[in-house]
């Protein structure tokens, strides 16, 4: 999770930053990020070491801050900001989870405005339970929720454990391979659920990305772009599918940002639906193909 510090201003004050106490927003503000934390003397400020994919103690923190966050006013009573299964399209936001993003050419997004880029207004993610597994088969394909998908070859491992860093999903299943020291590439499946506020296919996946872009896995966040937004069917169901650049700035390594496709399907379970998220490093071409087959063996069961 984000250290504490000042962070360019949320409420968009050109040149101004606001101090990030781990927890919530200072009233005030200042025009120099070098400034000393409101009510403390000066003094150095303790490095951080971020990656893409922290660790469990890193992911704990990340659940505490999204569950102190979700029960403020600014949030608008947390997850409840998802219901709306027809929101209006913003013009270049992608920190709304209410509302789908644009389905026309590829808009790159506005740079994150807090340290975890979880911005005043943004609707904090469901708290869900990953580890929450139902009984699938045992036939080598890695299942979460109603989804299933095959183990890549090559240097892939099963990993559950960093897929279920999607804290605010269920039966959180994947694998993933190292890129470099502190990059993953990762594919995964799971459910989400229609009580934590994701109610239809593209409103959900709109929420899923928003909920990626958004965590810890993506400390630097420079910025977003979507690729597509579009209808997805797969086995006779209906979905919706998303792909995007996420980019970083990050220098502890080369990547610069990975493309994500998260797919929503509807496969017919009372108040769940089923999603697949992909991550690959941009430029990737290798990986992105992978990526492109492993969606071509999506399978619904």
């Amino acid at each position: 999770m984000a250290q504490s510090g000042w962070y360019p201003d949320p409420a968009g004050t050109p040149n101004r930053y606001r101090y990030w106490d781990g927890t919530r927003w200072s009233a005030e503000t200042a025009d120099d990020p070098r400034t000393p934390p409101p009510g403390m003397a000066s003094g150095p400020r303790t490095a951080r070491r971020n990656s893409r994919w922290p660790l469990l103690a890193g992911a704990l923190a990340l659940v505490l801050v999204v569950v102190v966050i979700a029960v403020l006013v600014l949030r608008g009573g947390g997850p409840a900001a998802l219901t709306d299964p027809n929101p209006p399209a913003p013009s270049i936001s992608g920190w709304n989870d209410s509302s789908p993003l644009p389905t026309a050419s590829p808009s790159p997004t506005p740079p994150p405005t807090s340290p975890s880029g979880d911005p005043q207004g943004q609707t904090a993610c469901a708290a869900g339970d990953p580890y929450q597994t139902e009984t699938h088969p045992s036939d080598g394909r890695i299942h979460g929720g109603s989804l299933s998908i095959v183990q890549p070859g090559g240097d892939w491992e099963r990993d559950d454990d960093y897929a279920r860093q999607m804290t605010w999903a269920y039966d959180v299943a994947g694998a993933d391979e190292w890129v470099e020291p502190e990059w993953l590439a990762m594919v995964a499946v799971g459910d989400v659920h229609a009580a934590d506020g994701f109610h239809n296919p593209q409103q959900a996946a709109d929420g899923i990305m928003q909920c990626i872009a958004s965590s810890a896995y993506y400390q630097y966040f420079v910025g977003r772009t979507t690729l597509f937004s579009r209808a997805f069917t797969r086995d006779g169901r209906s979905g919706w599918a998303i792909r995007a650049q996420i980019r970083v700035d990050n220098p502890e390594v080369h990547a610069s940002g990975d493309v994500v496709e998260v797919i929503v399907l509807d496969a017919g379970v009372t108040g769940q639906l089923s999603y697949f998220a992909g991550f690959v490093p941009i430029g990737d071409q290798a990986r992105l193909k992978l990526l492109d087959t492993t969606i071509a063996g999506l399978r619904v069961g």
